[in-house]
């Protein structure tokens, strides 16, 4: 891989009520405090502050959802896991979700009194949420011993596969941010003509895996770092979607783009269809010099 690595009705006339989904632009600041008994990288606290920030933006223009449930992200650094339910459960309570920036993100970073202090300001366009949406599982998936598992951390040539399942019909497409100047469309595979892969609701599906789909791209996950973060997005909607307008790649490498035209395609796609499914997820990628 390179760096890393979806009637017309005749005869009576129903008017049904649609609550209209308010697109707006928001703003917003955080501050987040780092003590030394934090485990926690700096990488990571940076990319909660933002994203907090985001959510504080969200909750002051539309408010809160109504929630009581309790999310546990584990983070591996090093071996160790730390526990992120605080900040994702703070964002998943936004009653909103987060289109895309519209001034770059600032992000400033003090040390005081043995604590390291982030803030984070942030300006973009977010959706107000009015209506459920599909509820989507899956996990970010590699070899184990005799089965797959689930995981947030590779070794440096590992595979990757997802486990996918949604509640209904629809299309669904995976891409792989790798930095700033580069996303790869892992989903649709390249053979995919029509730029769409469709799912059917309650089934489980593992792509990338040959075993399952002998049609099937597989990927494995490299870097000549010490460590490098990626990012899965999952896209789903129940109306069709075709992937952005991306570069072929080789036998070894997936059609890709530059981030910013990616969010740039996201950001539209999201806008035109509110019922519309962006779900991501971190991931290390580590590089044994040993």
């Amino acid at each position: 891989m390179k760096k890393h690595h979806l009637l017309t009705l005749l005869g009576v006339l129903f008017f049904v009520p649609v609550m209209a989904q308010r697109v707006e632009k928001v703003s917003g600041e955080y501050t987040y405090v780092i003590t030394e008994n934090d485990n926690i990288t700096l990488r990571e606290a940076k990319r909660k502050c933002l994203e907090l920030a985001k959510a504080s933006a969200i909750r002051g223009q539309f408010g809160e959802l109504i929630t009581s449930d309790v999310i546990d992200s584990n983070v591996e650094t090093d071996g160790e896991s730390t526990s992120s339910y605080f900040w994702e459960n703070t964002v998943a309570m936004a009653k909103g979700e987060w289109l895309g920036d519209t001034e770059k993100p600032e992000l400033d970073i003090t040390y005081d009194d043995g604590q390291l202090v982030l803030k984070a300001k942030v300006e973009g366009m977010a959706r107000e949420i009015v209506q459920s949406k599909a509820d989507l599982k899956w996990e970010i998936m590699k070899d184990g011993n005799d089965k797959k598992i689930a995981t947030q951390s590779f070794d440096s040539g590992e595979r990757a596969y997802i486990s996918f399942r949604s509640p209904s019909d629809g299309f669904v497409a995976v891409y792989l941010i790798v930095g700033d100047d580069e996303t790869s469309c892992l989903l649709p595979y390249p053979k995919d003509a029509d730029g769409r892969f469709s799912v059917k609701g309650g089934r489980n599906y593992l792509f990338f895996d040959k075993e399952k789909d002998p049609e099937a791209y597989q990927y494995r996950l490299k870097t000549k770092h010490r460590q490098e973060d990626n990012q899965f997005v999952i896209i789903y909607s129940p109306n069709p979607f075709t992937k952005c307008n991306d570069i072929t790649g080789d036998k070894k490498h997936p059609n890709s783009l530059s981030t910013h035209d990616f969010q740039k395609w996201l950001l539209k796609c999201q806008r035109e269809d509110p019922d519309m499914v962006v779900n991501k997820k971190w991931i290390k990628i580590l590089h044994n010099t040993q």
